[in-house]
């Protein structure tokens, strides 16, 4: 179910031109040492990172068994090991996955209370699961996680939002009022592909509003805690990440086959009414990733990881000294915790000190927006 179809198209009403004024200082908007990437070990291949408590967890798949298995680590990344309580079958109907960076994560997290919720993604058979020790040990899975009769809905993000938790799947969006027990449907303005909702890439909240971004057929907003739903973005990209600093909210695109133009890095400051190109200073625009630790946003390509401080406006390479010892600069994942940012990078898990960056300030000059028609 998972649809990768183009439906809406994005009228433009004016070009988006913004620019770093780098009178003050012409030098590169961080001064950093790009040597300080560290891997970790005891894993590879994964796709996704969350923190809860003192515990680091992550997913990687078994190419040979196909299972999604969680690793822990209790050193901030340093080291990983296999968490034996809980692993999935894969039932992906397509044969071997040949390379799992480019499927959405297949277990995704949040934690709400004293519980930590794993929802399982891209396995044709989703399920919740619950942890009160930080992912140590697994309770049952969700008494009325949703089935379509053939398979239950694959979970690919989660969010918090007023006491409730908003999961994103291949089927839209679904809500938990009592800590992911119970869930119900919250899909009234998403529309229906064929039989299914479509499937939601990203879910985010900003203030009262939630934001829920898809593969193709735009970004929508509720104001009423999921109740009812409306595009306020219909470009038909492949939103694949939200990320918000502030009372901003960053949407990030993909770039789809034979379409270089539709990548990106895209920033909304009136809640999702209007939206702009901010990736003028990437190298390639097509972001796999998109994260924030509160001051620095950052983003991952195939090929590298950039940094920006000012909203899009500058960005600069982090990733030249990772790209040499990795094999490659490039992510499909990213996650700011603590003082580090994580990678996945070359088969590994990498972090990098946030604190060795010293940001500089730049101004955005922004002739001209656009408006994408729904907002």
């Amino acid at each position: 179910m998972n649809f990768k179809l183009s439906l809406l198209i994005a009228i433009f009403s004016t070009t988006l031109i913004a620019s770093c004024d780098q009178t003050s200082n012409p030098a590169a908007p961080f001064v950093l040492n790009d040597s300080l990437w560290t891997e970790g070990t005891g894993v590879n291949n994964v796709n996704h990172f969350y923190a809860s408590g003192t515990n680091m967890l992550t997913c990687t798949f078994c190419k040979l068994c196909e299972q999604a298995y969680i690793f822990i680590s209790k050193d901030n990344g340093l080291t990983w090991q296999l968490d034996t309580a809980l692993h999935v079958y894969n039932h992906h109907d397509t044969g071997p996955i040949t390379d799992p960076l480019w499927l959405p994560a297949p277990m995704t997290f949040i934690k709400d209370g004293s519980y930590l919720l794993a929802g399982e993604g891209d396995v044709y058979h989703g399920d919740i699961y619950r942890s009160t020790d930080n992912g140590v040990t697994w309770s049952n899975k969700s008494t009325s996680w949703p089935s379509d009769d053939s398979d239950r809905e694959d979970i690919y993000s989660f969010c918090l939002l007023h006491g409730k938790i908003f999961a994103g799947t291949d089927d839209g969006v679904f809500v938990s009022t009592d800590q992911g027990t119970t869930w119900s449907s919250a899909n009234i303005g998403i529309p229906k592909i064929s039989f299914y909702h479509a499937p939601i890439s990203a879910i985010a909240a900003l203030g009262n509003s939630l934001f829920a971004s898809t593969w193709a057929f735009g970004i929508y907003r509720s104001d009423n805690d999921g109740a009812t739903w409306r595009i306020v973005n219909t470009s038909d990209y492949s939103f694949g990440g939200l990320a918000t600093v502030g009372p901003n909210i960053f949407a990030a695109a993909f770039n789809d086959y034979g379409k270089p133009w539709t990548g990106g890095v895209f920033l909304s400051t009136d809640n999702g009414n209007t939206w702009e190109h901010v990736d003028a200073g990437l190298s390639d625009h097509g972001v796999n990733s998109i994260c924030t630790d509160g001051t620095y946003l950052f983003v991952s390509t195939d090929s590298s990881i950039f940094a920006s401080s000012n909203g899009g406006a500058c960005w600069t390479e982090i990733s030249t000294r990772l790209a040499e010892q990795a094999g490659n600069g490039g992510a499909s994942a990213l996650y700011a915790y603590g003082n580090y940012l994580f990678a996945n990078s070359g088969g590994g898990i990498w972090r990098y000190p946030l604190d060795s960056i010293q940001g500089f300030t730049f101004n955005i000059k922004s002739e001209k927006s656009f408006k994408l028609k729904g907002g």
